[in-house]
């Protein structure tokens, strides 16, 4: 990497004595064997050696030998071959075998870039950084916008597929970008084509090494975001179809899974990471048993509101979209996530509750039921006589009857105490509509109607207030009292057959 080949020159295997080369032919062959390991030897095969001395021990050849594969070209497939063999001193040394040795020349030769070196200027080809010609550096760092241009490039054929067959089925659908975003599959397809240019020209293969662990987190971020866009598209196709069809429940659910979903991609692409860092994943796995005791532990919490939150979903209690009440706090469902659920309250404001206090909590959906209570307490005064009570109760059971929106089988007009300061009537009834703001606006209506009626009657409503009154007159209109008693007695002439009053 240094370019000092005569002490690399040092750790080939000697030759036999007739075909012993020189000090320069030895560095020569150095060079070239640089050369040809950078070209032919690719960054991952340097994982397969091991950091022992004594070699890895179960890879099928003899305890003493070592092979680091290349890649395949015309001159057929290339290898070095390792040999632990005693030095001058005795001490076990790996040198690279005679064999691999006499394989360089041709091999050098067939490089591609070896003549492109030559007809380069020589500052570019001889000025080093970081021991890399200075022209390699360049062509690195030329080769990103040309990469990104290839991914785009060839991107840009299944979007516009995808783009096609979308207009095709909805041709009012509005493309989500343009054809010059830079989505996951270019940037992916970017740093596959850059990586493979880097290999071509001959970079170092020391380089090449934490290029491949820098462009392996690339691929991984890239990956990720690719599968999580994808895996947003599809659910929320679905949510769509799901919420056309008003099967909110299932909504929910697919988005719970969505996000459940995107963790586990995560840490998949993670342990990836980490691999191809050179970390132990098996060990990181193993050691996960452990570790996930303990943040069960510490997590108690969360996981009880996960297992709340899949409970909410499965068992139907809550949707998108529905009004509610849990406990004290009322509003419309606008999320249920894996941790909590989200509330819009009248107020306009944003509460979290906890699915684990959801799944505990008395809870009271508004979007399932199929009518509405209506209950008004209506308080007569005490001076009514029982016939001018019987034709106020009997004009309010008119008022139910007529309207339509009540339910008749279940609505009742009735006495229902006698209070302190107030004959207490009580009004019960269904109305038969699922809107609240519908319901409103009906009972308007119907207290109104029941407002008119207890005028009509000439009855009055009860004011709470005590003390002494002088009376000059009746507290009733005498003329409706009067008509008020005639329709009483009308009544009950009317239930008697040959119009005769029964005798008291």
């Amino acid at each position: 990497q240094d370019q000092n080949y005569s002490v690399a020159a040092q750790y080939f295997q000697p030759a036999p004595g007739r075909h012993r080369l020189n000090p320069t032919e030895e560095q020569d062959l150095a060079a070239q064997l640089f050369a040809v390991i950078n070209q032919k030897i690719s960054a991952s095969s340097l994982d397969s050696l091991s950091g022992e001395p004594q070699g890895r021990l179960d890879d099928g050849l003899p305890p003493n030998q070592e092979r680091l594969a290349g890649v395949r070209d015309s001159t057929g497939a290339f290898a070095i071959e390792l040999l632990r063999m005693d030095d001058d001193h005795g001490n076990k040394l790996w040198y690279i075998s005679r064999k691999t040795l006499d394989t360089i020349p041709e091999n050098y030769d067939s490089l591609q870039f070896s003549d492109i070196e030559r007809k380069l200027p020589p500052y570019l080809a001889k000025t080093r950084f970081l021991s890399m010609p200075l022209w390699q550096w360049i062509a690195i760092l030329l080769a990103i916008p040309l990469s990104l241009l290839v991914g785009w490039a060839v991107s840009l054929i299944p979007r516009l597929a995808i783009r096609y067959y979308r207009e095709k089925i909805d041709p009012a659908a509005v493309p989500t970008h343009t054809l010059f975003h830079i989505g996951p599959g270019t940037l992916l397809l970017t740093a596959i084509v850059h990586y493979v240019f880097v290999f071509f020209i001959g970079a170092s293969i020391v380089y090449r090494q934490y290029y491949r662990r820098a462009i392996w987190v690339f691929l991984a971020f890239a990956l990720y975001w690719m599968v999580a866009r994808v895996t947003s598209e599809v659910s929320d196709r679905i949510g769509r179809r799901l919420t056309a069809s008003g099967r909110m429940a299932e909504r929910s659910m697919v988005s719970l899974a969505r996000r459940v979903l995107e963790v586990l991609i995560f840490i998949v692409v993670l342990l990836i990471v980490l691999s191809g860092l050179g970390m132990n994943v098996t060990a990181a796995l193993a050691g996960l048993g452990i570790g996930g005791l303990a943040i069960g532990l510490g997590a108690q919490k969360t996981f009880e509101n996960l297992l709340g939150g899949i409970s909410v979903l499965t068992d139907k209690a809550l949707q998108i979209g529905d009004a509610c009440r849990i406990g004290d706090q009322r509003g419309m469902v606008e999320d249920i996530g894996l941790r909590s659920i989200k509330l819009r309250t009248e107020d306009r404001t944003v509460v979290t509750i906890p699915n684990g206090v959801v799944a505990s909590a008395v809870v009271e959906n508004y979007r399932q039921r199929d009518k509405i209570l209506f209950r008004q307490m209506v308080r007569l005064r005490y001076d009514l006589s029982p016939d001018h009570l019987r034709y106020v109760l009997e004009e309010a059971r008119a008022v139910l009857k007529q309207n339509s929106h009540v339910e008749t089988a279940s609505s009742r007009v009735r006495l229902l105490r006698m209070a302190e300061y107030s004959i207490e009537v009580e009004i019960y009834a269904y109305i038969l509509v699922r809107d609240y703001s519908e319901f409103l606006a009906l009972q308007e209506e119907l207290i109104l109607l029941i407002v008119e009626a207890i005028e009509k009657t000439g009855a009055a409503i009860a004011l709470p207030t005590q003390g002494p009154f002088v009376l000059q007159d009746p507290w009733t209109d005498p003329e409706k009292t009067k008509a008020a008693r005639a329709r009483i007695e009308k009544s009950r002439d009317g239930g008697n057959s040959g119009g005769t009053t029964p005798a008291s």
